[in-house]
């Protein structure tokens, strides 16, 4: 059984350089990530993409795909902008399963910034419409022209990742970010981590606290991208919430690639990073230089 499945990646291996081939030749790059991965390290392969992409005058194509299904998940959300993109018809895609499989030449992910990442979403990705109806109808239903802080904490299977952050750690911050700019008006608060979203709507943070309405959250440590449920759903929550908290005045997060997309979309935002991860990765990377200070509370 072994030797069959080395058999089969070889033949991918031997798909992929042909696909990559003839993607370059004809001035395109098509990629399927075909991985259980969340959907911010998703977002995190398309930036270096991109960038290879952006540095060889290339036409970037996406699909995101789950082992054992070939269902689409980056098209609901996402498109590449008609000026850059490439007509999918007959375009060999390379399906690959981690990054280094494309061999872009370099590490991309040594290379990015806050700032170029951003002058690569916006020259590249297109929100869907419907995403952007849901966001902008959030925000007007919740004020969110005014000083809203956004409060992103990633629970779950996060503390392989990076150090803990408790609950209280976070409202603490909460608290001394208000006293420090009061002109603040609101919290939104966005977690995968349901537990954690009732505590800062029952803490004593001051101010009105609101949250989506999303259609799942864990009550244990289990990712939500293993856990089971409705791919389309899970991945619509993150998008809508990372967008949601990229229009608030300032963020206050725990290490996540998604929530770090928030300032990838709005580079002009405040950052409080509240741990950092225990690999140097980008966006996180650029984030803790930038983080403003507040509390150091356990």
């Amino acid at each position: 059984m072994k030797g069959f499945i080395t058999k089969l990646n070889i033949a991918q291996k031997m798909i992929n350089r042909r696909a990559f081939r003839s993607n370059v030749s004809n001035g395109v790059m098509a990629v399927e990530i075909k991985n259980t991965i969340g959907i911010g390290a998703r977002l995190s392969w398309v930036l270096e993409i991109l960038a290879f992409c952006d540095e060889h005058n290339l036409r970037p194509a996406f699909r995101f795909t789950y082992p054992g299904s070939d269902i689409d998940y980056f098209k609901p959300f996402f498109r590449i902008d008609d000026s850059c993109s490439c007509t999918l018809d007959s375009i060999p895609f390379v399906k690959i399963y981690t990054i280094g499989e494309l061999d872009l030449g370099k590490n991309y992910d040594d290379v990015l910034t806050v700032e170029s990442a951003s002058y690569l979403i916006k020259k590249y990705l297109v929100i869907q419409d419907d995403i952007l109806q849901e966001v902008d109808a959030f925000c007007t239903a919740h004020g969110f022209d005014s000083k809203i802080v956004g409060v992103h904490y990633r629970g779950t299977d996060k503390s392989a990742e990076a150090p803990p952050v408790s609950y209280d750690n976070v409202e603490q911050n909460i608290q001394c970010f208000i006293r420090k700019f009061p002109e603040t008006t609101g919290v939104f608060v966005s977690s995968d981590d349901d537990h954690f979203v009732k505590y800062i709507k029952e803490s004593s943070v001051g101010h009105l606290v609101v949250s989506r309405d999303d259609f799942f959250r864990a009550t244990d440590n289990v990712a939500i991208h293993f856990s089971g449920q409705d791919k389309y759903d899970i991945n619509r929550d993150a998008i809508v919430n990372c967008l949601l908290l990229s229009r608030c005045h300032a963020l206050i997060k725990t290490a996540s690639i998604l929530s770090a997309w928030s300032v990838l979309f709005n580079p002009d935002m405040q950052v409080v990073m509240l741990n950092r991860p225990f690999d140097n990765y980008f966006p996180e990377r650029d984030l803790m230089k930038r983080s403003i200070p507040l509390t150091q509370a356990g």
